[in-house]
């Protein structure tokens, strides 16, 4: 068992291995996201090639969403008890040829059909890195780890939205998708040349509250924990994904921008993101090694971080100034950087190390859920009334509800619960 370097001045340092995991970990969700984003940026013009409605639009934007989160109901289970130096090459596998499949398809139900296969691949990572973050990091380290392997999907959206952009204007839509699943294949192998079985880095007693008997898969749904996790995953992924699949349309098609200014700016939340969710993950940390309880901490930041997202959405859809309003629109969704590597870190806090991937793909399953109805209600919405600001109020309602107000008043003391008899 390798032992993590000594801190110097209060600093925790990495050893290379625990880096290279990170870094992989990070590149894998970037990718994983480039994959996501891509097809918000040419829906628009599949609803002109194929004449499709903005509701059917918002279908097949969230068919992924419903079968990731069908997926999470396996992939958990199989990563505790494969471990991801099986299941996260697999997984990343199928979702690199089923992005291909896309590029070949030329009916709306083959399209359907490789974005499901997407979902059933990328439902191997969040369960994966889960597992190796537990594995590989103490709790006062876990949130500089999950900032920066969390700060992946802002990188993808960031650099995917216009990338797929200009691959669209000069090229065509299938290009968009084989570009991005010729990547997925190539993360393959630096996984294989770093990952080494059995390199773990994590203290006696951690490792010692893990119980060796199997804890059956339908035993986790008894704990007020686990359904915690999973109402309040719902909504950080609900506005996550009105962002993610709603944004270039709301630029395009409320704002009258073209294409590839679209692409450019539908990044700027993401990277506004980025930057906050690395510091908040920092600053986490630091705060949890000063001796602050590991419940102020998380529910600081995420009850923090969804109340700001609600209040600058409300800004943004009541003020005129349209480069006001966009600043206070983008900032909604930049702001949830400062929940993002707290929450997925919950899932390692509150349950017991052989249950972490379980619990984790759970809690994604619940918050898929959320990612599948945001672009189906925003669609039916914009539908109904012709204006995007409706469907971002009821948003910013979700994110108060849901994210703020479930972890802050619900979850209760965070300590690991499930799992431990």
């Amino acid at each position: 068992m390798e032992k993590p370097k000594p801190a110097i001045s209060g600093v925790h340092l990495w050893s290379p291995y625990q880096a290279g995991i990170v870094a992989l970990l990070f590149f894998a969700m970037a990718i994983a996201y480039m994959d996501r984003v891509n097809f918000s940026v040419v829906i628009p013009t599949l609803m002109q090639e194929y004449n499709l409605s903005p509701e059917t639009a918002g279908i097949l934007l969230s068919v992924f969403n419903w079968a990731v989160a069908a997926a999470f109901l396996f992939s958990g289970p199989l990563v505790d008890r494969f471990h991801p130096r099986r299941i996260l090459p697999a997984g990343v596998g199928l979702w690199s040829a089923a992005t291909c499949l896309a590029g070949m398809s030329h009916t709306v139900p083959v399209l359907g059909t490789a974005r499901t296969l997407l979902g059933l691949g990328e439902s191997a990572i969040i369960p994966s890195a889960s597992r190796l973050i537990a594995e590989l990091f103490p709790k006062e380290q876990r949130g500089k780890a999950m900032g920066i392997y969390m700060s992946g999907p802002k990188i993808g959206l960031a650099i995917g939205a216009p990338l797929s952009s200009f691959i669209l204007t000069s090229m065509s839509w299938q290009a968009v998708f084989f570009f991005t699943g010729i990547i997925s294949f190539l993360w393959l192998i630096p996984w294989f040349l770093v990952y080494r079985n059995g390199k773990e880095v994590i203290s006696e007693q951690v490792e010692s509250q893990a119980p060796r008997e199997r804890i059956p898969w339908a035993h986790l749904f008894s704990y007020k924990e686990m359904w915690c996790l999973m109402l309040g995953q719902a909504g950080y992924l609900y506005v996550y994904f009105v962002f993610l699949t709603w944004l270039p349309s709301y630029l395009i098609m409320e704002r009258g921008m073209n294409v590839l200014k679209t692409g450019f700016l539908s990044s700027l939340p993401f990277i506004i993101a980025v930057c906050i969710g690395i510091f908040s993950g920092w600053l986490s940390d630091r705060w949890l090694q000063k001796g602050a309880s590991l419940t102020l901490v998380r529910k600081t930041f995420i009850g923090g971080g969804f109340l700001l997202s609600t209040i600058f959405i409300i800004l943004g859809v009541n003020i005129e100034s349209e480069g006001v309003a966009l600043f206070f629109i983008f900032m909604s969704m930049g702001i949830l950087g400062m929940t993002s590597p707290n929450i997925n870190a919950l899932p390692i806090d509150v349950s017991a190390r052989n249950v972490v991937s379980s619990v984790a793909a759970l809690q994604n399953l619940g918050g898929n859920v959320g990612g599948a109805l945001a672009p189906i209600v925003t669609g039916v919405i914009y539908s109904q009334t012709g204006s995007f600001n409706a469907a971002l109020i009821v948003t910013g309602i979700i994110a108060l509800v849901f994210g703020s107000c479930v972890h802050v008043f619900m979850l209760g003391k965070i300590e690991q619960r499930i799992g431990i008899r």
